[in-house]
């Protein structure tokens, strides 16, 4: 008995705690034309009532409680949206022509709310009232399965429509939010790229200066032991051998920080030169060729290294992806800067990308998901210059430009404040807006054209039918049939809905017309006139078959 009074508790619990938060300026806005919608059904009978002045199907006290009704259940239609539903039976109770407004809270209550078990305990509260409402009555029972019938037509089923609606949304989500992740793994991966060519720039670093350092540390240690060296000078040459030796071993301890765990040993020469990476290639078999203009020597370090890394990155794709292509490596040094670039022609037929590329592509491209052009993208604008790869001629081309000597470096790449498959995701909301603020415009003007097109031929109808009551006073009886029908319409009033049943007009040739008067709000008078041997036996007028309908 405790567990059942814990779960009823929770249960409880759940069905009183809201489902969204405090309402936004939009969702004001919304929901107060959603509540003058919903109240134009509710309140239509009475408008019609007081337009045809007759009586109407509900009392001004209905329309009033109806449209209160509503506004509770708008209000509560984020929060409780179940309750919500739960008040449009109420609405519908009231005052019948409500239905519309518990279809819509209905289909509201499956698309906002994720629980079942809330709509099912109220469609069955709902069921059981019914039931307990047509037990005091044999005509009400009776009713029941018709009304059983309408409660799946105007509750379930919008109701199922809601929750399928959700979930398509929910897994549009999914997917979005799967590109999104998807996204933030690349970035990821491409920051790992460009901190292990950071970590490749410190080692390069390291085998320059540490090479230029054991150097300083020599030629003080030969200083020191200068035979016709002062003492002063010795201390002071002793000072700096143990100074480089200091900053030597430094820069290593430094450098092997940064170098990744499984990182392999260097196979080229610290200061190799970009021809020698050339003919090392050449020797490997690569058909390349190799062009030089203007003064290569007295480059920056760090432009040097890099230029050293396009040419040895642009070789390695090549060979890579496209294995037999020509390969032309281009250097460049003029006044407005430095350029290294590889191009690669298109690989012949047959060739196949060597398993060192797995993502290798027959046309000579890397494969998109290599982070090897990522890495020299930032050695490039660490150097101040720009990267630029991509298809040329049915190749492939890597090239790097680099500014004068003295350009400041490229700054970082900017983050995006927010992600493309966030921005892919506005951009299709803003799409989906415009189509269905499109389909409804136009079903708007269908429904406009319609309504007019609909007044127009009723209109139409009618004129052709009418007989002008002053016309209709100077026919005599007696008069020809071809002089009289000069006067009238062109087409008759309805003769089924005029026809009054009489002896005279089921023995003559009777037509019947209508008047103008009292055409806007729906009485007329029906004017018949009778032939009998080609001329007008008899005219009568007949206010009683003009009057609308009650």
């Amino acid at each position: 008995m405790r567990k059942l009074g814990a779960a009823a508790a929770r249960a409880g619990g759940e069905l009183l705690r809201p489902l969204s938060g405090r309402p936004t300026a939009g969702s004001l806005a919304g929901d107060a034309l959603l509540w003058a919608a919903l109240c134009v059904p509710a309140v239509m009978p009475l408008v019609v009532a007081a337009d045809t002045g007759g009586s109407g199907a509900i009392t001004p006290l209905q329309a009033v409680l109806a449209c209160t009704l509503l506004a509770a259940a708008v209000a509560l239609g984020r929060p409780y949206p179940v309750a919500a539903g739960v008040l449009g039976v109420g609405v519908v109770a009231v005052n019948p022509a409500g239905a519309p407004a518990l279809i819509v809270l209905s289909y509201l209550a499956g698309r906002r709310d994720p629980r079942v078990w809330p709509a099912a305990a109220a469609l069955g509260a709902v069921a059981l009232g019914a039931v307990v409402f047509s037990l005091g009555s044999a005509e009400r029972l009776f009713a029941l399965p018709g009304l059983y019938i309408t409660i799946v037509f105007v509750i379930v089923l919008p109701w199922m429509v809601g929750v399928f609606r959700r979930q398509r949304r929910r897994l549009a989500d999914s997917g979005w939010e799967l590109a999104r992740r998807l996204e933030r793994e690349q970035e990821i991966a491409a920051d790992q790229a460009r901190l292990r060519e950071r970590a490749r720039i410190a080692q390069d670093m390291h085998d320059s200066l540490g090479h230029e350092l054991s150097l300083i540390a020599l030629r003080a240690g030969a200083l020191e032991l200068a035979p016709d060296l002062a003492e002063h000078h010795r201390a002071a040459a002793a000072g700096v051998r143990e100074r480089a030796t200091a900053a030597t071993d430094r820069l290593r301890e430094i450098v092997g920080v940064l170098r990744e765990a499984d990182a392999a040993a260097p196979t080229a020469p610290a200061d190799e030169e970009i021809a020698a990476v050339v003919e090392r290639a050449r020797e490997a078999g690569v058909q390349v060729v190799l062009e030089r203009r203007g003064t290569w020597e007295g480059l920056p370090p760090m432009v040097d290294r890099a230029a050293y890394r396009v040419v040895q990155e642009g070789l390695t794709n090549a060979t890579r992806h496209a294995p037999g292509a020509p390969v032309r490596v281009l250097l460049e040094r003029g006044p407005a800067g430095t350029v290294a670039a590889v191009r690669n022609a298109a690989p012949p037929r047959g060739a196949v990308p060597s398993r060192g590329a797995p993502g290798g592509r027959a046309g000579g491209h890397p494969a998109p998901g290599g982070h090897g052009l990522i890495g020299l993208a930032e050695r490039v604008r660490l150097a101040g210059g720009v990267l630029e790869a991509g298809e040329d001629g049915g190749g492939f081309a890597v090239t790097a430009r680099f500014p004068a000597k003295g350009a400041a470096p490229a700054s970082a790449p900017a983050a995006s404040p927010t992600s493309a498959a966030d921005r892919h995701l506005r951009a299709e909301h803003r799409r989906l807006r415009w189509r269905t603020a499109r389909m409804v415009l136009a079903a708007g003007a269908l429904a406009v054209v319609g309504m007019a097109l609909g007044v127009a031929g009723t209109f139409v109808r009618m004129d052709s039918a009418t007989l002008d009551p002053a016309d209709y006073r100077a026919l005599r009886v007696g008069a020809p049939a071809e002089e009289v029908a000069a006067e009238l319409p062109w087409q008759e009033y309805d003769s089924a809905a005029a026809d009054d049943g009489s002896a005279l007009a089921r023995r003559l040739d009777c037509r019947y017309y209508r008047s103008h008067h009292g055409f806007l709000s729906g009485g007329f008078t029906v004017y018949r006139l009778c032939f009998d041997d080609g001329v007008l036996a008899a005219k009568d007028a007949l206010p009683e078959l003009g009057e609308p309908p009650a």
